[in-house]
């Protein structure tokens, strides 16, 4: 696979205010490859379909590490044990033989090379869909259980001739790898994450080539079912290798480019459509002080905002118009893709709701002063919260591109709030609804 580098070097470096530094999204910058050719095949009718099980199932974690993040992967590391035990048969209690790799949401500011937190071809901020071994990037070795030259978790299915990779209990393995901290880019891209980590992980292992990957190659079994499953407290926000959308010198409602202040609103605004508009741009005084709750919010795919105004230093314009990639359906179709059965895929995902209880819109946004400007600046208010021992509160931030990649997968998918005294219900759950739609 080609890797594609496409950098520019913004020497105007933006002020951001303490009030936007302390939250959960911040700067970031993106990677590197890009897929040549489109998605392979089709994305598959997931419904009236069955499963054709193996008894072999290959589980992706994609975990959050932006800031505020730590106590979040803590939680879900606490309920690793419970999650895997909840995998066996329940009759039998067999286990399937597991491929189980972590992959980081850091993935670089498209193309800009120096997006705060997010500086391109290097960890943490630009982990580039590569498999995580813990923390220090991949290939750091930190977590010594993995045989050496691992870069994912084999189970292996109790015979001599495929055991374990790795030495001492699965559980305590994976728990090494999901601990990746919270360092990376603030502007979570998870979408890109996965869809470049399978994407390698359908190559062969080896020096990385047209066919091989160093890093990811082997991954994904052709006998194998597949599971994604995605921790974040924000919603995605993953742009093209090409896209300008996180210009780092612009971070003004006022700039005439359209882009407003460099923080996680931006991906609202060019991200989302609620009720057929994007969330507003600038925070006008005839907009209450508490805020204003949109509804209908879905991901504008390549229908909302776009950037025509805005131009790199060489005067030319954004390839992408501002539009966030990989849109739901490119994901969607790419992961049902990979297999042959696409009822052999299933999507799970603890993250931010998007409506209460009552189905009633959790989506306002509200305004908040940027000093370094002295403007207004609109911002979406978290849609969750919950209290913790340390004072303070853990948050998350409504998951409408996420959610309704969810909801694209039917009964093969499920998603969770995650603001939560604990995942031990959510992590059980997505267990028991993987063997139940997976029937494994």
């Amino acid at each position: 696979m080609n890797i594609m580098r496409f950098r520019f070097v913004n020497l105007v470096l933006p002020i951001i205010s303490a009030a936007v530094a302390a939250g959960g999204c911040s700067h970031r910058s993106i990677p590197v490859i890009e897929p040549g050719g489109g998605n392979p095949g089709g994305g598959g009718d997931m419904s009236g379909g069955v499963p054709s099980p193996t008894g072999k199932l290959d589980i992706l974690f994609m975990v959050d590490d932006s800031a505020s993040m730590a106590p979040l992967q803590a939680k879900l590391k606490t309920q690793i044990p419970a999650f895997l035990n909840a995998l066996a048969n329940p009759t039998t209690l067999a286990k399937p033989d597991l491929h189980v790799a972590v992959v980081s949401s850091s993935f670089g500011g498209g193309a800009w090379a120096n997006v705060a937190q997010c500086q391109s071809g290097s960890h943490p901020g630009d982990d580039q869909g590569n498999f995580q071994q813990g923390p220090g990037g991949a290939g750091s070795g930190a977590c010594p259980m993995l045989h050496a030259g691992e870069t994912f978790l084999k189970s292996g299915d109790g015979t001599a001739a495929n055991p374990p990779n790795f030495d001492g209990d699965l559980s305590t393995a994976l728990n090494c790898m999901a601990a990746l901290g919270d360092g990376g880019c603030g502007f979570e891209a998870p979408f890109a994450s996965v869809y470049y980590a399978l994407a390698k992980g359908k190559l062969l292992p080896g020096p990385t080539d047209q066919t091989h990957d160093a890093n990811n190659g082997g991954f994904l079994r052709t006998d194998a079912q597949l599971a994604v499953i995605m921790l974040t407290n924000e919603d995605d926000c993953s742009v093209a290798f090409n896209s300008l959308l996180l210009d780092p010198g612009v971070n003004s409602v006022m700039d005439p480019s359209g882009l407003g202040a460099l923080t996680c609103y931006r991906c609202n605004e060019f991200g989302h459509l609620c009720a057929g508009s994007p969330p507003p741009h600038g925070f006008p005084t005839s907009l209450p002080a508490e805020g204003v709750t949109l509804t209908s919010c879905v991901s504008a795919e390549d229908a909302g905002k776009t950037d025509p105004l805005l131009r790199d230093p060489n005067g030319d314009p954004d390839p992408t118009m501002g539009h966030l990639w990989p849109t739901v359906s490119d994901l969607a179709t790419f992961l049902k893709s990979l297999k042959a059965n696409p009822n052999d895929v299933f999507l799970a995902a603890i993250a931010g709701p998007t409506v209460d209880a009552n189905g009633g819109s959790l989506y306002k946004v509200v305004p908040v002063d940027n000093p370094s400007t002295g403007e207004v600046d609109p911002m979406i208010a978290h849609s969750c919260t919950q209290p913790t021992t340390t004072g303070q509160p853990e948050y998350a931030d409504p998951a409408v591109r996420i959610k309704q990649l969810v909801d694209d997968f039917g009964s093969n998918g499920v998603f969770y709030p995650i603001c939560s005294a604990d995942f031990q219900g959510s992590m059980t759950g997505i267990a028991a609804s993987m063997r139940a739609q997976l029937q494994f």
